[in-house]
Order: C-alpha cells, then structure tokens, then sequence
C-alpha cells in the first residue's frame, strides 16, 4: 500500500505565503503606492459598481438616445418628468418619445442654464446670459421680457432666482422675480435683489435650491439665502463658508440627502449650510485639471453616484469620468475621452450629452469597450520574493479579452503572464503562472489586468516565497 508523506519543504514551489486581495476600495491617487490599502488602485478606467459589489465590475456602455444634434451640446435637462431639453449649436430641441424636435428660434451658440418653475402651468426656465430669458411649457417657447439676462438660474416653490447678469454693476447680485410670478420682476414691494458681497470679491458661480434654502456660490466662498416670511426683507443671505466654493456650475448636483459639487482644490458634499470634503483620493486628478477649460468640466447624478466629468492635462474637452460612490465612499474612474459636457437625471435614468450634439443613455447596455486597474506595490519589505502564481476569482462571458501583466519596478516596465482565458457564463477560478524566467525575485510586486469587453474581479490571491536577506 501507498505511503504518503509531506512534500519537502525545501522542493516546495507552491509559495510559502499567501495573500487575497479585493479590490473593492477603488482608486486613490497622490500618495506612495506603497501606503494606500491593499483593495485600493493607483490607476485604472472602465469601472463602476453594481449590484454585485463589492467585486470591482465593469462600467456599462452607454446607448445613443435619438439623433445628433450636429453641434455642440450647450444644455441637456428635464421639463419636470415630461420631456429632456438640449441646446445643441444654436437651436433649442425637446425629446419626445426617444425623437429630438426643434424648437422655433435661434439662439447664442453658449452655455445655457436651466430650471423648473409654475407660469400658468408647468415651465421650464432659460436663461444664458445673452439672449431673452425664455421659458418652455411643453410646447411653445415664450419670452419673460423683464427678467435680467443672467447666466445662472434657480428657483423653489416661490420665486425664481438669476444672478451673474453681465449688465450688473457686479456679479454678486442676486435677483428673484415677484412672489410665484416670474414674469414680474419690477414689482419694488414684491421682487428684488439680494447681493453677496465678500472680502475677495468675484461673482456668483453657482446656484441651486435645497433644503428649503437657496445657496449661492462664488469660487472661493458660499452662503444661504433664508426666505424670513417678513415683507419687510423677504430674504436673508447667510455666510456659511469663506473659503470653500464652487468653481463651475455645471458641477453642482443635489444628490437628494446632499449637494456635491467641485471646489478650487477639491470635491465637497453639503447639507444644512455645513460642507464636507471627499477628493482626496482623486485629488492627483483635480490637481491635473486645465484650467483653461474649465467650465466645460460638468457632473450628474443617477441618484447613489455622483459623476464628475474633468478635463485634465493638456485636453481641451472633458476626457476622464470620475464616479463616487455614496453608499461605499469610493471613487472609480468610470471613463475615459467621452467629453461629455451637460447630464441630468430623468425618470430614474442618467442622460449625457456631448461635444458633437449626441445625447446618450448611460450605463445601459453590456460593456463593450476597454478598461485596466493597477493594483499598489505589494509586499514590501528588505527581503526579496519570488513570486510564483496568482489565483484570480472572476466572470468573464465568451467575448471578454482578459490580459494579465507584472510589474517589479513600480509601473515602468510591464510583464505578459498567463495563457489567454475561456469565457463562461458563470465565475471562475484562473490559475496564473508567474515564471521566474520573465519575472524575476523581486522586493515587491504590482498587478494589471486588462481587456475588453463584460469582467468582473471578485478577488485574486498571489503566491510567494520570501528568501533570506543577504547579508
């Protein structure tokens, strides 16, 4: 009869250690590789999180909604849970049905701001600075002749606010129409002007209504303006913060328990007059932003994530889409070169439009295109390693390229490993070799994983074995 025994331990090839990884932190970049925590990246595109989190899934790909506006895309909003409204050149479209119409007129080829108000009806408010301030009732557009042509626009249930108008002696001032009357704003009992004077100066930058509030932002500072239900000052301003604002508007996005928008060094949620930062694990990329395009940067929300589209480096258009998570705290990069320049929410999908007047559905079809994540430098220590596998949990369908690759020197050169992989319709477990003949001992080790196509990374183990020091 046979008789087993151990297996030497000195022939023993399997690896002394091992470790699992998840990779369910997302990315966090600025810091020493070396420090972030293991289930964190330091580089990556092509993921969002899903129902199957904490598994690091692929973003999915977005759908064409109607056809191309043929221009650049200037406005993307909502006409209450009606209709989506674009600018796109110089024309006004509304969507019906999945079918873009022209709306009658011509207009500044420039960014338009937008919200929903009550005239007789349902309306959405236009102004862009320039042309007439206009509203949309679902069917013609009208003028509201006396409103003051500013660029950005908010309203609550009472009144409609605009402020940055260039006419103005500055652009600190805020107006707001007669009480539930936007067609007034004359009235010297009824409507009127709140300014916002700050030490640094500069005009409003961004404005939304919340909490009962509306808040109104330069770039370096914010404040709240109270409605005080005394017809002797129908308003009150607030100062909440005077070194914390917001430096594009198209970046201010009520995400239902909080505001989220991008400040000058930073990304910041807030709510009850009080903010927060949450950038820091993608403050490499806000540090990278060109600042000469800067307002074209934009963000939107599906109502859980918060999508900030970013130009970067020597871009002219928006060429990174960053998403934080609020239900984990993570951040991903979710995509890359879509130049995405206006989003909004409707009926419970997420809308973009972009450079040449195309308006898509996001995150609604099976991915199609790339995507990569780099893990941190593992393992350090003044001992070498020799590594000798990884066992990667995963799903990869039929279609999916997966290509996995090593790297002993921090990133700058890179090693092929493994054999290509057989897609299946349900997890699996792929055993990867690390030859010691391509990838030598080394004091550390960093991990790529590459494609195309639908993936899904529950975890991976690596293989090692730890030599003595030489002395």
């Amino acid at each position: 009869m046979a008789q087993w025994q151990m297996y030497p331990r000195n022939l023993d090839t399997r690896g002394d250690s091992r470790q699992e990884v998840m990779l369910s932190g997302g990315i966090f970049t600025g810091i020493n590789s070396f420090d972030i925590k293991d289930e964190q990246s330091v580089n990556e595109y092509g993921w969002d999180t899903d129902e199957f989190y904490p598994a690091k899934s692929t973003a999915k790909a977005p759908v064409a909604y109607g056809a191309s506006g043929n221009a650049r895309t200037y406005l993307l909003t909502n006409f209450g849970s009606t209709q989506l409204v674009r600018a796109v050149g110089s024309t006004l479209q509304y969507n019906s049905s999945g079918t873009w119409n022209n709306i009658s007129g011509s207009f500044s080829s420039i960014d338009w701001s937008a919200a929903n108000f009550d005239i007789n009806g349902p309306a959405l408010i236009l102004t862009n600075g320039s042309d007439t301030v206009r509203y949309w009732n679902g069917s013609t557009l009208n003028t509201l002749s006396s409103a003051p042509k500013g660029r950005i626009v908010a309203a609550d249930n009472l009144r409609v606010f605009i402020s940055n108008v260039p006419s103005d002696e500055s652009q600190d001032q805020i107006h707001y129409c007669a009480f539930q009357d936007a067609t007034d704003w004359s009235s010297a009992e009824n409507s009127g002007i709140v300014q916002y004077y700050t030490a640094n100066g500069g005009p409003v930058t961004a404005m939304t209504t919340f909490g009962g509030c509306i808040w109104v932002f330069k770039k370096d500072a914010f404040a709240l303006i109270y409605h005080t239900g005394d017809a002797r000052a129908f308003y009150r301003l607030v100062p909440s913060s005077d070194n914390i604002g917001c430096v594009n508007p198209k970046t201010l996005v009520d995400m239902g328990s909080f505001l989220a928008w991008l400040g000058q060094d930073d990304v910041y949620i807030g709510a009850a007059g009080a903010a927060n930062r949450i950038g820091e694990p993608v403050r490499t990329f806000i540090s990278r932003i060109n600042q000469t395009y800067l307002s074209k940067c934009c963000a939107f929300t599906d109502g859980l994530r918060y999508y900030l589209n970013l130009v970067i480096d020597t871009a002219t258009e928006p060429n990174i889409r960053l998403v934080y998570d609020t239900r984990f705290k993570t951040w991903q990069v979710a995509g890359i070169n879509e130049q995405y320049l206006y989003g909004v929410r409707f009926n419970n999908a997420v809308y973009a439009g972009n450079v040449a007047g195309m308006t898509y559905k996001l995150n609604a079809a099976t991915t199609t295109g790339a995507w990569m994540v780099e893990t941190k430098d593992f393992d350090r220590s003044e001992a070498e390693k020799e590594y000798n596998e990884i066992h990667a949990q995963m799903y990869a369908p039929t279609g999916t390229t997966v290509t996995f690759q090593v790297s002993t020197d921090q990133g700058n050169t890179w090693q092929t490993i493994g054999d290509p992989i057989q897609g299946s319709s349900s997890a699996q477990n792929q055993n990867i070799i690390v030859p010691l003949d391509v990838v030598p001992i080394a004091n550390w080790i960093r991990f790529r994983f590459s494609g195309t196509g639908p993936f899904r990374l529950y975890s991976f183990e690596r293989y090692f074995k730890t030599h003595p020091v030489q002395i």
